[in-house]
């Protein structure tokens, strides 16, 4: 009687978070909407951005990293989502916070634990699987096709979202706000990190040349 009692509060539990997680991956807050630069400054086109490359940028802070990946192919939301999928000429462009929301693991200047496996590449923590972000931290690992979701613990949450635009006319992309549960509250009390808003457009760089050494794992 006590076994089945404790396996149906754990499947109520698992119940509850899944609901509370896809409560919060609805939920979009708008911040200042810029314009995502290259490297030297110019607007960067989303021709510029090669397949399956990892690029970081910072937003909405100044200090919080996000990835923006072009996934080669038209990515869709699943029927019902609130995510709205990729952008660009292909809509195969997203990004994502790049502060793991299991303990706030991201890219800094000297290392990244997080990183994106390309078609193709292996990554021992996640087998076979590939165009997944990984967190090698604590092996945790998301979908970027599928709006940032789990897809291997210890997270819980998905990866918040953040809202991208596209002009068609000058092939410019712009980030607009983010969709999803973000960490960055619990991120500021534990790492002393400037919480200044972005209002200028922020810099796209290759994740390899932002961080000395990014991990594989």
């Amino acid at each position: 009687m006590e076994r089945r009692r404790f396996v149906k509060g754990c499947v109520a539990g698992a119940a509850a978070l899944g609901a509370a997680g896809r409560a919060a991956a609805g939920r979009a807050e708008r911040y200042p909407r810029v314009a995502l630069a290259e490297a030297g400054g110019a607007p960067l086109r989303g021709a510029a951005l090669a397949p399956h490359e990892a690029y970081v940028f910072f937003y909405p802070f100044v200090s919080t990293p996000c990835l923006l990946l072009d996934l080669g192919a038209k990515v869709l939301p699943a029927s019902g989502d609130a995510w709205p999928g990729g952008v660009g000429p292909r809509r195969s462009v997203v990004a994502y916070t790049a502060v793991c929301p299991h303990e706030w693991s991201h890219p800094d200047r000297d290392f990244s634990p997080i990183h994106y496996v390309a078609p193709g590449e292996r990554d021992v923590l996640v087998g076979d699987r590939d165009r997944l972000i990984v967190c090698c931290a604590h092996s945790s690992a998301f979908d970027p096709a599928a709006g940032g979701r789990v897809v291997q613990n210890p997270a819980r949450l998905p990866l918040a979202s953040v809202l991208l635009e596209w002009d068609e006319a000058t092939d410019g992309l712009h980030a607009a706000g983010l969709r999803g549960p973000e960490s960055f509250e619990r991120f500021f009390a534990a790492f002393d990190r400037e919480r200044r808003v972005v209002t200028e457009a922020p810099r796209v760089l290759r994740l390899r040349d932002y961080s000395k050494a990014v991990a594989r794992c």
